[in-house]
C-alpha cells in the first residue's frame, strides 16, 4: 500500500501551490476581475449606442436579470461537476424533463388530494427524480467506468425523448389560478412598485450561489471536489471516498437542473418538451468564462455568475442590434466558449 503524505482533512483545494502573491496581484490576475472588466466595458459601450435607451430600460434589465438568474442556477451545478473533473451535458434536456414531470404530477395529484399538498408532493418527487438522474450518472461513470461525456450525452438524448413521449409531443398546461406558487416563484418581483424591481428568481439564485460558495470554500466536501478534479488517483489513495464526492457533484448538478426546470415551467405556465434546448452548452460556457477549467480542479461560483452575466449581456446586445438574432445565438455562445477555453489554456501555459 503506497504511503500517502496528506490525510484527507489536509487535502489542498487546488492541484498545487506556487509562490504566494499579494492580494492586489491575485485580484488583478483572477478570471473574475477580467470578466467583470469586460462586462463593465460592454455596458459602458452600450451607453453610447443608438439602442442604449432600450438596453438600459427597466423591462430589458429585469429580463436580463431573470435570464442571468436562471442560467446561473444550473450553471453553478455544472461548475461543481467541472471542478470535480467531470462534465454534465444533460442539463438542457433535464430542464425540459423536470418541467414536464412536474406539470404532469401536479395535475394528476391535484385530482386526488388537497391542492397545496399536491404542489408540495409534486415538487418533492420532481426534485428526487432529478437527483436520482445525477446519482445514475455517478454510478455509470464511477462504477461502470464509462466516460462522463458519453453518459451525460446519452442522458441528454434519453431525457429529451422522454419529455416528448410524456405528453405525445404536446405541452402540459399548468393553471396559474389554481397553482399560483409557480407563477410567484418565476414571475414575482421583490419591490414590485419600484422602478427596478428584483425578480424572485434572482433571490433564489443568490441563495443558491451563497450556499454553493460556502460549500466550496469552507467545507471538507469543497476541498475534496477540488482535489478530485486536480488529481483523482492521489485523492483516492489519501483515503477520500471519490464515489461520494462525485455523487455530490452530479447529484447537486441534476438537482439544480430540476430547480431550473420548475422555474422555466412556471414562467411559461406549462411543461414544454422543447424547453432548455442547448442550455447545457450555455452552462458550460458560463462556467468556463468564469474561470472553471475543463480539466478539473478550478472554478468559483462568483466566476460562474459573472460568466452568466457577460454571456447574457452579449446576447442582449445581439438581440437589440441584429436582425434575426436567434440565428446568431449558437455562434455567440460557441465563440464565447472558445475564447474562454483559449484564455484558460494561455493562462495555464504562462504558469
Amino acid at each position: 500500500m503506497p504511503k500517502v503524505s496528506n490525510p484527507p482533512d489536509s487535502i489542498p483545494a487546488t492541484g498545487g501551490a506556487g509562490p504566494r502573491k499579494s492580494f492586489a496581484a491575485q485580484l488583478l490576475a483572477s478570471r473574475e476581475t477580467s470578466v467583470l472588466a469586460v462586462l463593465l466595458l460592454l455596458i459602458l459601450g452600450m451607453a453610447f449606442t443608438s439602442v442604449s435607451s432600450k438596453f438600459f430600460s427597466s423591462a430589458n434589465l429585469q429580463q436580463m436579470a431573470f435570464q442571468v438568474a436562471l442560467l446561473s442556477i444550473f450553471a453553478i451545478g455544472e461548475t461543481i461537476v467541472i471542478i470535480s473533473g467531470g462534465i454534465d451535458l444533460s442539463l438542457g434536456s433535464l430542464i425540459a424533463f423536470s418541467g414536464m414531470l412536474l406539470a404532469f404530477l401536479v395535475n394528476q395529484l391535484d385530482t386526488r388530494m388537497y391542492t397545496g399538498m399536491a404542489v408540495v408532493l409534486a415538487i418533492a418527487m420532481t426534485f428526487l427524480a432529478s437527483w436520482l438522474i445525477g446519482a445514475a450518472h455517478t454510478v455509470l461513470i464511477q462504477r461502470v467506468k464509462l466516460p462522463a461525456f458519453v453518459v451525460t450525452l446519452t442522458s441528454l438524448l434519453v431525457l429529451r425523448s422522454q419529455s416528448l413521449v410524456m405528453a405525445h409531443h404536446q405541452q402540459i398546461p399548468v393553471s396559474q389560478e389554481k397553482f399560483p406558487l409557480f407563477n410567484l416563484l418565476t414571475n414575482g418581483k421583490l419591490f414590485a412598485n419600484a422602478a427596478y424591481a428584483i425578480p424572485i428568481p434572482v433571490i433564489i439564485m443568490i441563495l443558491i450561489a451563497v450556499a454553493a460558495h460556502l460549500v466550496l470554500s469552507k467545507t471538507r466536501m469543497g476541498r475534496y471536489l477540488y482535489s478530485v478534479g486536480s488529481n483523482e488517483q492521489a485523492t483516492m489513495l489519501s483515503g477520500v471516498n471519490v464515489f461520494k464526492v462525485k455523487l455530490f457533484a452530479y447529484g447537486i448538478s441534476a438537482l439544480l437542473g430540476g430547480i431550473a426546470g420548475l422555474l422555466y415551467m412556471g414562467y411559461g405556465g406549462q411543461g414544454d418538451p422543447s424547453a432548455g434546448a442547448g442550455y447545457e452548452l450555455d452552462a458550460v460556457a458560463a462556467a468556463v468564462v468564469g474561470g472553471a477549467s475543463l480539466t478539473g480542479g478550478q472554478g468559483t461560483v462568483m466566476g460562474t455568475v459573472l460568466g452568466a452575466c457577460l454571456l447574457n449581456a452579449i446576447l442582449s446586445v445581439i438581440l437589440l442590434t441584429l436582425d434575426q438574432p436567434d440565428i446568431w445565438r449558437g455562434t455567440i455562445v460557441g465563440g464565447v466558449l472558445l475564447a474562454a477555453v483559449l484564455a484558460t489554456a494561455f493562462q495555464q501555459r504562462k504558469h
